[in-house]
């Protein structure tokens, strides 16, 4: 007897499961069949990020093939659109999911470029804050700062590698110049002050980073980025020096920073006007000089080179007309 009431329990709860089972199936499948309501974009635009908007991702999607809205939830590949937007050139990340009531909902996060590079041959890109190599775009150009100079490296060369990957491979890096690039501008999009006053970097012919700054024309050489913190605390002084006494500015032409514990500064070279006073030649509107005759004397001695050489720069030469006989 108690056999077989344990048989009959165990009989119960499957077929409980089973018709459960039964159950959840049917509404899966009358859920699959039901329609996609709507689509949903959202897309960020912090830092004035203009790259990509909600109608460009609509139309990314339009494209593929799918109307989304209205076609059966069952035929919506939520994966295949994920995979399509992440490769983007624009967007760092793009996630797609779908509610029970058949929304799809799209968030849409920007790249964003901390510095554009343009090397010798002027190809031209962005490095964004991940440290990725992104293309320029046809729509939109985004303000940051710009290396130039001595850099030989093309997009097609480097897209491929992250600024990582580029550190820790030793032949890349003995070559680029792009992962010291990178680290001197997040310390520069970190600081308000420094983003303020920064506005292109240079690398010169010493393969030397040069910052060329807002204020004043001085060129500022940042060497690499070693001890980068403190080369900047430095300049932060030799800025606030500068604000607190007059032509602080226009005293130096060159500010070196790649030394330790010290700026070595070179002053301006400037030319100075030294006034010369030269009487022309007396004739048009010029008034003679009134002759006093004179005694004729022994000839003098001829003097050395050296004294008639020698006259003061201010020295003023009159000359005096010739006579008339009569």
């Amino acid at each position: 007897m108690k056999k077989f009431k344990k048989i009959a329990f165990i009989t119960m709860w499957c077929l409980l499961v089973i018709g459960l089972l039964v159950s959840l199936g049917f509404v899966n499948k009358e859920q699959a069949a039901l329609p996609c309501k709507d689509l949903q974009v959202s897309v960020n635009q912090e830092n004035d990020l203009y790259f990509i908007d909600i109608a460009d991702i609509k139309a990314i999607l339009k494209d593929r093939g799918d109307s989304i809205i209205g076609q059966p939830k069952a035929t919506v590949d939520i994966a295949d659109m994920e995979q399509l937007l992440n490769s983007n050139s624009v967007i760092s990340k793009a996630e797609v999911s779908m509610s029970i009531d058949g929304v799809v909902k799209v968030d849409v996060k920007q790249r964003n470029p901390i510095i554009r590079i343009i090397n010798a041959d002027g190809d031209s890109y962005y490095l964004d804050d991940d440290g990725r190599l992104m293309p320029l775009s046809d729509k939109y150009t985004m303000k940051v700062i710009i290396a130039s100079g001595n850099l030989m490296e093309p997009y097609a060369k480097r897209y491929k590698y992250s600024i990582d990957e580029i550190g820790k491979d030793s032949a890349l890096r003995s070559v680029s110049k792009l992962d010291e690039l990178f680290a001197m501008a997040k310390y520069i999009d970190a600081d308000t002050f420094w983003k303020a006053q920064i506005r292109q970097i240079y690398v010169n012919s010493e393969n030397d980073m040069e910052i060329v700054p807002m204020a004043g024309n001085q060129k500022i050489i940042f060497g690499d980025t070693t001890f980068m913190d403190e080369k900047f605390k430095k300049l932060l002084t030799f800025y606030q020096q500068g604000l607190n006494t007059t032509g602080w500015w226009d005293k130096y032409s060159v500010i070196n920073l790649k030394f330790k514990n010290q700026i070595v500064c070179t002053k301006k070279i400037v030319a100075v006007a030294v006034p010369v006073k030269v009487n022309a030649v007396p004739n048009i509107a010029e008034k003679p000089v009134a002759e006093k005759p004179v005694a004729a004397d022994k000839p003098a001695a001829a003097k050395p080179a050296a004294e008639k050489n020698k006259k003061n720069k201010n020295q003023q030469i009159q000359i005096l007309p010739k006579r008339k006989v009569n």
